[in-house]
């Protein structure tokens, strides 16, 4: 009869699970007298899923006070991967110490988390450490390493990387070009990130989607090529345009680049006329330059269509209760 309640809470669990319903997941866990690994490792793994990292490393510390509930593999792969997005570098310590001293056998799915997490923390020489152990690396690893040189401004390892990737590792996917130009912009690395760029369609034949249109767009723009990266906006399907082109406007901002911002500007209000931001660095690149007739244009332009920006506002507590204070007047349109 307890086999039964067992497996009956197993499908219970499961099925709130596979729904994404966390509090009934939850209370159904709380509810049972005896919940085995199973049912652990299915709520660790569901905390994980909907990026309730916190809540899977605290309920992680309940399973390791259980004496008659040894975590597993799949325990720790949950575990690794809330520590990488968390960043608790102790933590990942801690779980990896418990790993060595109850042999748990590291698999290709439990050493790729491990090294995601040493990768995502910043601590590249464990990953890189890791990583050679691993005898069949799966693509997952490669784009964890990528990813973390790039993140650490190492992203001169990222071409190297995708050498290997070439002579002896798994074949190429639109993943492994997004973790290699996210490198590239990360290091401000122009040459690279379009030799990547290129290599991508012509060799691959790996069709560019939003994500590395998105990377190469802010690699040029923020390298002084801006015109360079509105070309490449142009090539992008219409409806996923609005961002890169905010994106390609702050830079001309940044960048003083006053004729192309403009340009960008007001292709940008084409594509997205109720969108306040780009009105709004439009006006501060006007302010910048103390043309404060186009300033007012502007907001007259704006006030037109009923737009203002959004009032700011910030969270406080006030003897212990959260409470959040906002300006009484829309925000007039200045450059602070």
């Amino acid at each position: 009869m307890r086999f039964r309640d067992i497996m009956s809470w197993n499908r219970i669990i499961d099925g709130c699970a596979r729904i994404g319903n966390v509090s009934e997941a939850r209370n159904s866990f709380n509810s049972m007298p005896f919940p085995n690994i199973v049912l652990w490792n299915t709520l660790l793994a569901l905390y994980v899923h909907v990026k309730g990292y916190a809540d899977c490393l605290s309920l992680l510390d309940s399973t390791l006070q259980e004496e008659e509930i040894k975590p597993n593999r799949a325990t720790l792969v949950s575990a690794f991967t809330a520590c990488a997005n968390t960043g608790d570098l102790n933590k990942g310590h801690l779980v990896y110490s418990y790993m060595k001293d109850n042999d748990i056998e590291a698999d290709m799915l439990l050493s790729t988390a491990l090294l995601t997490m040493y990768a995502k923390c910043g601590t590249m020489d464990l990953a890189r450490k890791v990583f050679d152990q691993v005898p069949d690396r799966s693509v997952v690893s490669w784009h964890a390493m990528i990813m973390g040189y790039g993140l650490l401004g190492h992203g001169e390892k990222a071409p190297e990387m995708f050498l290997e990737i070439e002579k002896r590792g798994p074949m190429p996917n639109d993943a492994t070009f997004v973790s290699i130009l996210s490198a590239c912009t990360h290091s401000g690395m122009v040459l690279e990130g379009r030799w990547c760029f290129n290599l991508m369609s012509r060799v691959y034949n790996i069709q560019p989607k939003v994500e590395h249109y998105g990377f190469m767009v802010h690699l040029l723009a923020w390298a002084g090529l801006a015109k360079d990266s509105g070309e490449l906006i142009e090539e992008v399907p219409i409806e996923a345009r609005s961002s890169l082109w905010d994106a390609l406007l702050s830079a001309c901002r940044t960048h003083s680049h006053m004729e192309l911002g403009e340009m960008v500007a007001k292709r940008s209000i084409e594509l997205e006329p109720t969108d306040v931001g780009s009105y709004v660095l439009l006006s501060n690149m006007y302010a910048a330059e103390g043309n404060w007739d186009a300033v007012e244009n502007v907001r007259m332009m704006m006030k037109a269509k009923g737009l203002q920006k959004e009032v700011g506002s910030s969270l406080i507590q006030l003897g212990g209760v959260e409470s959040t204070e906002s300006a009484k007047m829309a925000c007039p349109i200045r450059e602070v």
